[in-house]
């Protein structure tokens, strides 16, 4: 029986781990997160850079955000399922959160941020899933 290995996705040259976003823009099918810090290169001596991220021809019909609400336990536990939204409505509905992101996957045209939802009165926990056909830019600041 023929065996295929499937190679593991090439290392991205930074990473968002610990990436604190303060305000996502959308316009038209790109899709920009602008950090209060940058983030980290992965090649040594790993430091922090600053800068955006973009992400280009996002595709708005198969991109949603999951928001995760705890009630009576503390933030990061198992806690109930607030809901499933389009990119869209989640903008609307959280203008003004800040992001902290704790993980990132990626996968073939697809990205996946899950971390921490950050509102004046409450932390909730989220998991941006986003569909694209365009390119994962990093916009160094000089």
């Amino acid at each position: 029986m023929p065996v295929v290995t499937k190679s593991p996705i090439s290392d991205p040259p930074y990473s968002l781990h610990d990436a604190y976003i303060l305000e996502i823009r959308a316009t038209g099918d790109t899709l920009r997160l602008v950090t209060q810090y940058g983030y980290v290169c992965t090649t040594p001596p790993c430091d922090q850079v600053e800068g955006d991220v973009e992400i280009t021809g996002v595709d708005w019909d198969f991109s949603c955000v999951y928001v995760l609400e705890y009630q009576g336990v503390l933030c990061g536990n198992y806690g109930s399922f607030t809901g499933k939204m389009t990119v869209e409505d989640f903008l609307r509905e959280y203008p003004e959160a800040a992001l902290d992101i704790m993980d990132e996957t990626y996968g073939y045209h697809q990205v996946k941020l899950n971390g921490f939802l950050n509102l004046r009165e409450s932390c909730l926990e989220f998991v941006l899933d986003l569909c694209y056909n365009g390119e994962f830019r990093y916009l160094l600041k000089d």
